[in-house]
């Protein structure tokens, strides 16, 4: 039997609409019998005629943990293919918003379209890239999300941060003390959208993001003081030795490391951390900010999509689905760089 880490899982339950958008699997929406059964067995639901809705046993019962099922296979019987909670899994149907997901889809099984190389592989005991963590079970979706949530009170979507402050948002009405704007606090389908999702950045030397990121792709991230990121031996305007995840605004140094001359002029945008207003997706900037920080979710979708490594191709010309609007990997480098 498969054990479940102490971190976070992503079930969802079929009583969604009472939860704030992002926010389920806590507090007044953690729901025990959504993920466990106390003797293994079930023959009607919980209401006192045996009515109502349960979500189904695994063939295998009972399960370490009392839990319904294996961990994947538990979150993906509400998060694959089903109504009433986000769709996170790449193949098989599904049913994801219109224009997309902010964090694209995850794979199982190396599966066409969405191939192990694409992102996050349920199941993979590979190390992952730039650390060293492993999980000798297979990647579980509780080793990104708290499955009981993270004990704050803003905490976006159960994401989980070990011995840090967990990632936190605002819905409906921005709060740019958050890391993370949902523009609609509601919790139909839509909330999952692109178009629904802003980053803040309260922090200007650090993304709570990309920290979540680091903990397992460990050498990929640290700000402009990291030695691992920057060449700290030179003088003033020392390089970068790996792309900036925080503290670097777009723009900010001149030749030619990067500009603000095409990515303003973008109707659809790459996501971007800001201090202020993000922007709206379709409307170009008279004047972009020139706050604007580059973070993980620039570059890559969280789950995965149809591209190599999850980058996204945008050419800002048509909305940005989960693999971009556009076909090469420079459309990603040109939305910030502007050589050639």
């Amino acid at each position: 039997m498969r054990r479940i880490l102490t971190g976070v899982a992503v079930v969802a339950t079929l009583t969604a609409g009472n939860a704030v958008a992002g926010d389920y699997h806590r507090g007044a929406t953690l729901f025990c019998q959504d993920c466990h059964i106390l003797h293994g067995s079930q023959q009607h639901g919980y209401n006192a005629n045996g009515g109502g809705n349960s979500t189904a046993l695994g063939g295998a019962a009972p399960y370490d943990y009392l839990l319904r099922n294996d961990v994947n296979d538990l979150c993906l019987s509400c998060h694959d293919n089903q109504g009433f909670a986000p769709d996170v899994l790449g193949a098989n149907g599904g049913t994801p918003p219109s224009t997309g997901r902010q964090a694209g889809a995850l794979n199982m099984g190396n599966t066409s379209p969405y191939f192990d190389a694409d992102g996050h592989t349920l199941g993979s005991t590979a190390t992952a890239p730039g650390g060293t963590f492993s999980n000798p079970e297979g990647l579980e979706c509780v080793d990104c999300h708290a499955q009981h949530g993270n004990g704050t009170p803003n905490p976006y979507r159960n994401l989980r941060r070990s011995g840090v402050t967990p990632i936190s948002y605002a819905a409906g009405v921005n709060d740019i003390t958050m890391d993370v704007f949902e523009r609609s606090a509601a919790m139909g389908g839509d909330h999952y959208d692109i178009t629904n999702v802003d980053f803040n950045e309260p922090s200007q030397t650090g993304s709570a993001y990309a920290a979540m990121c680091q903990g397992c792709h460990t050498n990929f991230h640290g700000n402009s003081s990291s030695a691992n990121m920057r060449n700290q031996l030179g003088a003033a305007g020392t390089e970068w030795l790996r792309h900036p995840t925080a503290d670097a605004n777009i723009g900010a140094l001149t030749g030619g490391h990067s500009s603000l001359t095409t990515f303003k002029n973008r109707l659809y945008r790459p996501k971007v951390m800001s201090a202020g207003d993000w922007g709206t997706q379709g409307v170009a900037w008279a004047a972009a900010p020139a706050d604007l920080t580059p973070s993980c979710f620039s570059c890559h979708k969280g789950h995965g999509n149809q591209r190599a490594y999850g980058l996204i191709y945008p050419t800002g010309t048509a909305p940005i689905d989960e693999q971009g609007d556009g076909a090469a990997y420079k459309d990603l480098c040109k939305s910030c760089h502007v050589q050639g």
